[in-house]
């Protein structure tokens, strides 16, 4: 393959931005974002090599990426009550917003439909 890295870096830029059409279209799901998360982690991990500052940045951006990854893979603890204090922090600091997303029956594969069987049917 006679690719130059311009060309290369070019092409990913062009993915990137499929992806991102894509999940804005389709949703995303906790096993896409935790996949696109690692692709992201693996291209700071390269940059980094690099040294200096840039070294120093891209380590607190995979810290971040890293916690949003065990965000996404982590149980979260039941649900408060409605009404409750609980549920109002919850409410105020986003995890209710993340575990209506995470835990959407839509982000998951559909399962075929099932089919009946008559009992005149052998």
């Amino acid at each position: 393959m006679d690719a130059s890295l311009a060309d290369l870096v070019s092409s990913l830029g062009d993915t990137a931005v499929d992806l991102l059409e894509a999940g804005e279209a389709e949703g995303w799901s906790p096993s896409t974002a935790d996949d696109a998360l690692g692709v992201v982690d693996v291209l700071c991990a390269v940059l980094a090599a690099h040294g200096g500052p840039l070294e120093t940045s891209l380590t607190q951006v995979r810290a971040h990426i890293a916690a949003a990854q065990r965000g996404v893979r982590r149980d979260l603890p039941p649900a408060p009550r409605r009404g409750s204090a609980a549920a109002r922090e919850e409410e105020q600091d986003g995890t209710a917003r993340f575990r209506a997303w995470r835990d959407a029956r839509v982000h998951q594969w559909p399962t075929p439909p099932r089919t009946r069987r008559s009992p005149w049917e052998s």
